[in-house]
């Protein structure tokens, strides 16, 4: 066999070891649909290290800990899921501008603190902390004394360091207005593509870095305003929700928010969260 070009089949011995390992390592359930999926994730990187079968890559992972312990993040890279879009579920950044955003500078007028903190737990390539960044900028700017930060972190460390460059196609783009486009972004042109970097001033407000939803303590010190963690949940089963949510709330301030994706709900699983529409909830006092 020509493993270069033929692609190698997940056993479900394999596929039942691999499972575990990244719901151990990430917390992420990969349910028996997803064995196609994981097969065809890997092929590539079996290639890559001249690995033949499946049989011969779990073996590896078991019987060599210095392979395994390098491995882990590749692994992981390949098998979670990115997908992400600019100001996806525009509701979520409309509620920022036009409520929260006004509420928290109402409570600064009462002598409440000039200070924002938001993370973006699943940040993937940065399209949502960006559209966070902008949302955030263009209320902020005008404002004098707001001191303004967004942690935007993922499990996956090549969509962080893609997230970090900022630089995207085009077609990336299209649900940016043109006038945002030239406000946040700078325009170039490369190998006959339109790219589009961050300005500076978006990618001053982030902060980028690694973080295992599972590691608890969270490497982020200061309470949080308020927390995105959208499509990610739904790959964790209930027990791993239960606990996650539990730490986003030890991590917020007081009357904190957490915003969910459009198909997760803490409904049966925390009661320590106000419901409050549109997949967003507030810390309870």
């Amino acid at each position: 066999m020509d493993f270069r070009t033929s692609l190698n089949t997940i056993g479900d011995a394999e596929f039942e070891f691999i499972k575990n390992l990244v719901y151990k390592q990430a917390g992420i359930f990969l349910a028996p649909h997803k064995k196609i999926m994981v097969q065809s994730r890997l092929n590539a990187r079996l290639r890559t290290l001249g690995i033949t079968s499946f049989e011969n890559y779990v073996a590896k992972l078991k019987l060599d800990p210095k392979f395994a312990t390098e491995e882990m993040q590749e692994l992981i890279n390949r098998i979670t899921t990115n997908k992400t879009d600019f100001f996806r579920e525009n509701h979520h950044f409309e509620f920022l501008k036009n409520q929260y955003f006004p509420a928290l500078e109402q409570a600064a007028a009462s002598g409440g603190s000039k200070t924002l903190r938001i993370w973006c737990s699943a940040s993937s390539t940065g399209e949502e902390p960006y559209s966070i960044a902008i949302t955030v900028y263009d209320y902020f700017q005008t404002k004098p004394g707001w001191n303004c930060k967004i942690y935007a972190s993922d499990i996956d460390t090549q969509v962080i360091a893609t997230a970090k460059k900022g630089l995207y196609r085009d077609d990336r783009l299209e649900p940016v207005s043109e006038a945002m486009k030239t406000k946040h972004f700078t325009k170039s042109m490369e190998k006959d593509h339109v790219y589009y970097e961050a300005k500076p001033h978006l990618k001053a407000l982030i902060d980028f870095r690694q973080i295992n939803l599972l590691h608890f303590p969270f490497p982020i010190t200061e309470k949080l305003d308020l927390i995105f963690c959208r499509n990610v949940v739904i790959y964790f089963d209930k027990p791993t929700q239960k606990t996650l949510f539990q730490n986003f709330e030890v991590s917020l301030k007081p009357k904190g928010y957490l915003i969910l994706g459009h198909s997760e709900t803490m409904f049966g699983i925390s009661d320590s969260f106000k419901f409050l529409g549109h997949t967003i909830y507030q810390k309870k006092d």
